[in-house]
């Protein structure tokens, strides 16, 4: 019998947090798995620790921990040192997983004993939200070392605990809630595809990613994250002598800036979210050399 762990991190999302938590713990118990929900809040201030203690009077595998240090990679951490299960499935405050979701990442897993890392289909919850934070690639695909940039979002990602054994756990120095907000589950990723590992990129492991960006500007505002986070954990490789993530660095950025020149058919919001990431991306290039190396982690 496998024992799956969902591991949910938080922070100041008390009415969000409820919502995904109602989904997750409507799932049904399997005939080959068990799970639990780990609840990692991340020092909220607001009515999260509630929230969890009425959903626990009626759910015995709904668990909580407090995590002091901001930080999703700090809190994904502590879930990590704080579960049982066997594998991980790492999701987020605003989702939405399928009745299915369960069933489907512990079949995957199940058939292959060497696969180490899987990750979702993460598709909009609403028509109205910006067009950011999903994948919605239909096709599966299987993502081996030297790729760079694959899909991977840590609101639906699984992890076999041993991997975590073998490459470590996730950089602090990456994330929300530190200047580098996000990349860190990309970096995780390719540090094991750096180690021999491949991952599977599975469309039937679906989850519906109810964010509340709504207007171009935090549309913008996440692509400018997405940006500095991506020169972040390449320059973390580029200064461990990793050549490929210097080639990668340097060929997708001088990518992007002459899609950025050469406009062609795409619309003022495409055009100024590219323009955002951009942005991102040099200021990643300016301030990564400082911060991703003062530490080997």
């Amino acid at each position: 019998m496998t024992k799956i762990s969902v591991l949910l991190c938080t922070r100041n999302r008390a009415q969000s947090l409820a919502r995904t938590l109602q989904t997750l713990l409507a799932l049904p118990q399997g005939a080959r798995f068990t799970y639990d929900v780990l609840v990692v809040d991340n020092a909220s201030r607001d009515e999260t620790r509630a929230v969890v203690s009425e959903l626990q009077r009626a759910h015995a595998h709904l668990q909580y921990v407090f995590e002091p240090q901001p930080g999703l990679s700090f809190a994904r951490n502590t879930a990590v040192r704080n579960s049982t299960g066997e594998l991980l499935a790492f999701t987020d405050d605003d989702v939405l997983v399928t009745e299915n979701w369960l069933s489907e990442l512990h079949r995957e897993f199940a058939a292959d004993a060497q696969l180490q890392m899987l990750s979702g289909r993460v598709l909009l919850a609403r028509p109205e939200l910006a067009p950011v934070a999903y994948v919605d690639d239909p096709d599966r695909l299987i993502v081996r070392y030297p790729n760079v940039g694959e899909p991977v979002m840590g609101a639906n990602m699984i992890v076999r605990r041993r991997l975590f054994e073998e490459i470590g756990l996730f950089d602090v120095r990456l994330g929300a809630g530190r200047f580098f907000a996000g990349g860190e589950d990309t970096e995780l990723v390719y540090r094991a595809l750096k180690a021999g590992h491949y991952m599977l990129y599975a469309p039937n492991v679906l989850v519906y990613h109810d964010h509340d960006r709504v207007t171009e500007a935090q549309a913008r505002h996440l692509e400018y994250s997405y940006g500095k986070s991506y020169s972040a954990y390449l320059f973390k490789h580029i200064l461990r002598g990793d050549g490929y993530a210097a080639r990668a660095l340097y060929w997708s950025s001088l990518g992007l800036l002459k899609r950025l020149k050469n406009r062609a058919d795409e619309s003022e919001a495409v055009w100024l979210r590219r323009r955002a990431h951009v942005r991102g991306v040099l200021v990643g290039l300016l301030t990564a050399p400082l911060v991703m190396g003062w530490s080997k982690e």
